[in-house]
């Protein structure tokens, strides 16, 4: 779905409506306009001028003498089924969009080829007197009875279709509306009131039963006995204005159309005693439960008594908004079980870390404001390669990001390998007292692939503070992701994104020989008979190209205990050792990405 022109949304174009969608952004960021833009396009529901947006920037003393749009248009892209497609003579992909403007009201339309001729463009909506003049201007006769509107169309659309043909916005016919999904909305509130999520779900059932062709043909002559019963008023109002206004004769045309709707429902409970009820004495928590209940209720809207499936969008806003965790995991398992099924979407606009984070990153669609406008972010086939996906989707599983973090979070820090990942939340909270998460700072394992620069580069383009912690020898070594002319080929700074470290190499130089010995004698006891390990045993490792290399062959061949692995070795030492003994280069780099991590990103409040 596309948005033009509706409250603060004031451009958004292709927002995905999947089998599950979750909106997610900042207050006040749009997500509750873009459902209700949604209900519009499907539902047709009631706006007023205030709904438009505001041209320009700034707000005046009288806000409503600001200048709006001039109008609203919400435009979704449908697909049909092979039935669909022959019922309503359209292809395969459809667009359809329905516009607001207060002195017209709103009208649905869908994008078609037609004739080219303006005037043969929207046949079906006319009546018999049009057909006619038309009919004579082209020298078309009719087929059948001069009476029978059908006789006038059908001459007419058999010249439309030997005319050129162009791709027109034109006027949507009834059954092109009743196509439409229907749109069951739960919003938060609703927890509270359950006669409002009742009315939401009889009043989308009764739209089903109302486009059943038995329904549909009685409704229909129920207007034409109604627009019929007008003729005695309508033929009065013409001779009046006729006489008064001096005219030959002036034509009145009725339209009269029928909607089924439900003008209240009453919820009363019975208690075991028999005893009724209102609900509005039922307490809040009853209240609750019954619209957790009405909302289980809803899986069977797309189920017909015939056997059949009619298509439903199930739109939520903040659905658990005051519930306790256990019905929050209840929402959730319902969210999933409607959107399994094949002819249902759910959309979601939440705030909640459980919904947010209970989908794949693919199915999250942020909005955020960005210098007075709403924008979408969505990481879709579209939205960013392939390498970049696979790679989000690995750090997540890896490291444990949730969505919540990837998408809102505005400091994150890429660091070579799993020894980085793994040691640095525990000497940082050693040192700070507080979770490096909990810092704002968000740990990534870049690896030796280009997939991180990938990542990180998306992240920068969204607004996103990045920074790399980069081994002192990786910075011209070919066979390193983080090399100084890989990071420029990105986009990035080496001096001004990059923390350096190594004495002179890397991570494990930083560490004293003694500090070593120590954790090794905690740790990885020697079992090779040669006493306790001794700072001694260490310095003549650090003459050689890989001090870490050889460290690890050491504690592991002396040691029956021995660290199996670099993380092992990293993991180890960060755990024994006490925080004075904390190199001070490593105490220096969490100071700057404390500091980093408070400057980054906007503060909103």
């Amino acid at each position: 779905m596309s948005v033009e022109g509706f409250r603060c949304l004031a451009e958004i174009k292709q927002v995905p409506v999947l089998r599950q969608t979750v909106l997610t952004g900042q207050n006040e960021g749009g997500k509750t306009a873009l459902l209700d833009a949604l209900a519009f396009l499907l539902k047709g529901t009631a706006l007023s001028e205030r709904d438009l947006t505001y041209l320009g920037e700034g707000e005046a003393e009288d806000a409503d003498a600001q200048a709006r749009v001039a109008q609203t248009v919400v435009e979704g892209s449908f697909a049909l089924r092979p039935h669909e497609q022959e019922d309503l003579g359209l292809p395969e992909q459809v667009r359809i969009r329905r516009r607001y403007r207060p002195e017209a009201g709103s009208f649905l339309e869908v994008r078609r080829r037609v004739c080219e001729e303006a005037a043969l463009q929207d046949l079906a909506s006319l009546k018999l007197p049009a057909l006619k003049t038309i009919a004579n201007s082209y020298g078309v006769l009719p087929v059948g009875p001069a009476t029978a509107r059908d006789s006038w169309e059908k001459p007419l659309r058999q010249l439309a279709d030997t005319m050129p043909q162009v791709d027109e916005w034109v006027a949507a016919d009834s059954s092109i509306e009743a196509a439409l999904p229907s749109l069951v909305y739960f919003r938060g509130d609703a927890v509270q009131a359950p006669e409002t999520v009742i009315h939401t779900l009889l009043g989308s059932r009764l739209r089903e039963y109302s486009r059943a062709d038995d329904a549909a043909k009685r409704v229909e002559e129920l207007e034409e006995y109604l627009a019929n019963s007008l003729t005695v008023d309508i033929d009065r109002i013409r001779k009046h204005v006729a006489d008064r206004c001096e005219l030959p004769s002036v034509e009145l045309d009725p339209k009269v159309q029928v909607k089924p709707a439900l003008t209240g429902v009453e919820l009363t409970i019975v208690d075991a005693g028999g005893h009724r009820i209102p609900l509005s004495s039922a307490g809040t928590g009853r209240s609750r439960r019954i619209s957790l209940a009405l909302w289980e209720s809803s899986n069977e809207l797309t189920q017909n008594d015939d056997g059949t499936t009619s298509d439903v969008v199930f739109v939520y806003d903040e659905p658990d908004t005051h519930l306790d965790y256990t019905r929050q995991r209840r929402i959730m398992s319902l969210i999933q079980e409607q959107s399994a099924q094949p002819n249902a979407r759910v959309i979601v606009a939440t705030h909640s870390l459980n919904l947010i984070d209970g989908v794949d990153i693919s199915s999250v669609v942020h909005l955020r404001t960005h210098q007075g406008q709403v924008c979408v972010e969505v990481l879709d086939e579209g939205g960013a390669d392939a390498d970049v996906r696979r790679h989000l989707s690995t750090i997540a599983t890896t490291l444990g990001f949730r969505n919540s973090v990837l998408l809102h979070e505005r400091f994150f820090v890429a660091v070579e390998g799993v020894s980085e990942t793994s040691a640095f939340p525990i000497l940082f909270r050693k040192y700070t007292g507080v979770p490096i998460q909990s810092a704002g700072v968000c740990l990534m394992a870049g690896g030796s692939n280009e997939g991180a620069l990938r990542f990180a580069k998306f992240l920068a383009d969204h607004r996103r503070d990045v920074a790399f912690v980069v081994d002192k020898d990786s910075r011209t070594n070919q066979k390193q992701a983080f090399r100084d002319d890989k990071l420029k080929e990105y986009g990035f700074t080496p001096h001004k994104h990059c923390f350096y470290l190594g004495a002179p190499n890397e991570l494990e130089d930083l560490f004293q020989n003694a500090d070593w010995a120590d954790t090794a004698n905690a740790l990885w006891p020697r079992t090779d008979g040669l006493g306790p390990w001794e700072p001694d045993d260490l310095a003549g490792l650090r003459s050689g190209k890989k001090f870490s290399s050889a460290l690890l062959d050491m504690f592991k061949t002396g040691s029956l205990e021995g660290p199996q692995s670099k993380e092992d070795l990293m993991v180890g030492i960060a755990a024994h050792l006490p925080k004075e003994r904390i190199p001070e280069d490593l105490t220096k780099l969490f100071d700057d990405l404390v500091m980093r991590a408070r400057n980054a990103g906007p503060h909103l409040w």
